[in-house]
């Protein structure tokens, strides 16, 4: 894995353990990744793969270049994510990443899975769109 999201990994974890003082020692933090941080990410490390764990619908409205969509709605989905490469950094998202949403329940999954390197995007697709991000859309 790439040394520079290793370190940035390290700080976001840093930042979220220390501003979780107040949590009981079952809590476990989640990595969060804001949309800028993403872009960058995404731009820079060829080893990052976007996971969008929306509707195939719901890609097909708009997705980031290269996402890979596995629907966490689906029969499927602890099957298909079993067969990523745990060695291989995630950044998660939804549409709207909310904290009980669909990519923080598949970070969950992912987590029991053996999968470390995991972010999750904050605001998900639709901050993405709003931030004018480059979007991909699949023609009906």
């Amino acid at each position: 894995m790439n040394h520079l999201f290793r370190i940035v990994l390290s700080i976001l974890l840093a930042a979220v353990v220390a501003s979780c003082g107040s949590q009981s020692s079952s809590e476990i933090p989640t990595g969060d990744v804001d949309i800028g941080a993403a872009r960058d990410l995404i731009a820079q490390e060829k080893d990052v793969i976007v996971l969008d764990v929306r509707t195939p619908a719901e890609f097909a409205l708009g997705h980031i270049e290269g996402a890979l969509n596995i629907n966490i709605a689906g029969a499927d989905f602890t099957e298909k994510v079993s067969k990523l490469d745990r060695d291989k950094s995630y950044i998660v998202h939804c549409a709207a990443n909310t904290e009980n949403g669909r990519a923080a329940r598949s970070v969950d999954i992912m987590s029991g899975l053996g999968f470390n390197n995991l972010l999750s995007m904050e605001g998900g697709f639709m901050a993405w769109e709003k931030a004018d991000h480059p979007v991909v859309k699949i023609a009906p």
